[in-house]
């Protein structure tokens, strides 16, 4: 389901959108989705702290290509 969420959101104009994933997914769907424009997978045990990082880097990002403070 993940490359049919991303080819949704390019389709509809919004593919700057960061796409994060995550489940019990094989390394190797792991590394084709991340090709796939996937910033992060987590898999199962991925710590709370980890996840948060990462959402925290890629609102930071979002909203820097967007030109907004913070």
């Amino acid at each position: 389901l993940f490359p049919a969420v991303a080819d949704g959101l390019r389709a509809r104009g919004a593919g700057d959108i960061p796409l994060v994933g995550g489940g019990i997914i094989p390394e190797a769907d792991v590394a084709a989705l991340k090709a796939a424009g996937f910033r992060e997978i987590f898999t199962p045990g991925t710590p709370l702290e980890t996840i948060l990082q990462i959402f925290r880097q890629l609102a930071g990002e979002s909203r820097r290509q967007r030109g907004l403070a913070g």
